[in-house]
């Protein structure tokens, strides 16, 4: 009796050995995708998290199809630093190599944070023939390199905006402001990055256009932690508004307070980290009202009444991961995961060439808009959320993210602070 019952427990634990053994030696091979990205930023930290989201989603519904077979996606996170004050670029570009030669990435998302980064790095994604959709880094320049060199660079996506496009966003909000308000006299603070300065180019030509009256232009260091010297000026000078562009989270915090503890009566109008988030009001206070700002995609911070899509994932993501110091490009990045996941379907193979083919025919209508690439592999972006993907402008208003353009998400107008009312 006890031999019997001795061989039928031996039995069952080989029985469970085998069914264990089988399901770890018949698993489908995970689809590998590295995001190497400055995730000590509050953009690559929120970024990540985006990717991160939208894997989960896609692993709960079996992975991806690859020639028949199911395989789920493996995230590899490795932390560029390449927004963190005083990082070389090469030790970016090195981060990003050695998760290529270690971990044989079949992807990559997010990317670069830095333009620096980004347009250093250019070659050695083309040397290694590797599929990247980036989601972080904003500069013009990369479809001006692309350009260059279409075959080499083929391997490069961006599904982000760029800067040339987030201040056409802000233009719209100029005119309101010069046209209906009869604002004239601006002040042009670029921080000392490729991004910020090509965002704010655009916007001081189109001020040059105009007719504002330009009170100065002032490049800063990325590293200040003192704005009283330029504050003093704008103030000097009258300046009614203010163009600005940062991304450094602990000089924009500072840059805001400053302005806010001189009384400075101008008008900020750009992009600044931890105020471009749905936090701000929190993290500066009530010192953000009549701020204008944009949002690199639809999808990031503000949930929108007027794009379902794009608030049904906001509200989403929020309650996942809270509120974060900046949801910036969160509808990018979520969207990037998903047209790569399609890209690879489509292509039946993880091979890079044929998952570019495919990324190239990409029409995908995500939290952003409609999601196609153009001839450098820049995703289009415009007004219509059913043609494009979209960047919008907002104001602070009462505690609130108010979109003020385009017209077709539009859910308030311009305000102009009290002491700016003529």
């Amino acid at each position: 009796m006890r031999v019997r019952l001795f061989c039928s427990i031996l039995l069952a634990v080989f029985v469970v050995f085998c069914i264990l053994a089988g399901s770890v030696c018949y698993a489908a091979e995970p689809i590998r995708i590295a995001v190497p990205t400055a995730l000590k930023s509050d953009y690559g930290y929120d970024a990540a998290h985006a990717v991160e989201f939208g894997v989960k989603e896609i692993n709960a519904k079996g992975g991806v199809l690859v020639g028949g077979e199911r395989r789920p996606i493996e995230l590899i996170k490795v932390d560029t630093r390449d927004m963190d004050p005083g990082t070389p670029i090469h030790d970016a570009l090195l981060a990003v190599e050695k998760v290529i030669l270690q971990k044989k990435p079949d992807a990559i998302m997010v990317g670069f944070g830095r333009s620096e980064a980004l347009m250093a790095g250019m070659d050695l994604i083309a040397k290694h023939k590797i599929p990247y959709v980036g989601a972080y880094a904003q500069t013009h320049k990369f479809q001006v390199q692309f350009a260059k060199d279409p075959e080499k660079y083929k391997y490069m996506f961006r599904v982000c905006t760029d800067a040339i496009v987030v201040a056409k966003a802000l233009k719209a909000s100029l005119d309101v402001l010069k046209n209906d308000y009869g604002l004239n006299r601006v002040y042009i603070m670029p921080q000392d990055t490729l991004l910020s300065k090509a965002f704010m180019g655009v916007l001081r030509k189109h001020c040059q256009k105009t007719g504002w009256e330009e009170m100065g232009y002032e490049v800063i260091a990325s590293d200040c932690t003192d704005f009283s010297s330029v504050l003093t000026k704008m103030k000097e000078r009258k300046a009614q508004v203010i163009c600005t562009m940062w991304d450094v989270a602990q000089g924009a915090t500072i840059f805001f307070k400053q302005w806010a503890s001189m009384r400075v009566p101008s008008l900020i109008l750009g992009h600044i980290v931890g105020v471009s988030s749905p936090r701000a009001w929190k993290i500066i206070g009530p010192d953000v009202e009549y701020a204008i700002q944009t949002e690199g995609s639809m999808g990031s911070s503000v949930p929108l009444k007027k794009v379902p899509k794009a608030k049904d994932f906001v509200e989403r993501f929020t309650k996942e991961y809270g509120l974060t110091r900046s949801q910036w490009l969160i509808g990018s990045a979520y969207d990037g995961v998903h047209v790569l996941a399609q890209a690879i379907e489509r292509a039946g193979s993880l091979e890079a060439d044929k998952i570019v083919t495919e990324l190239e025919k990409t029409d995908y209508k995500g939290v952003s808009g409609r999601i196609r690439f153009d001839k450098t592999h820049q995703c289009v972006f415009g007004t219509d959320p059913n043609e494009t993907a979209v960047c919008f402008s907002y104001q602070w208003q009462k505690g609130k993210c108010v979109p003020i353009h385009p017209p077709s998400i539009a859910e308030g107008k311009v305000l102009l602070p009290p002491w700016m009312k003529k």
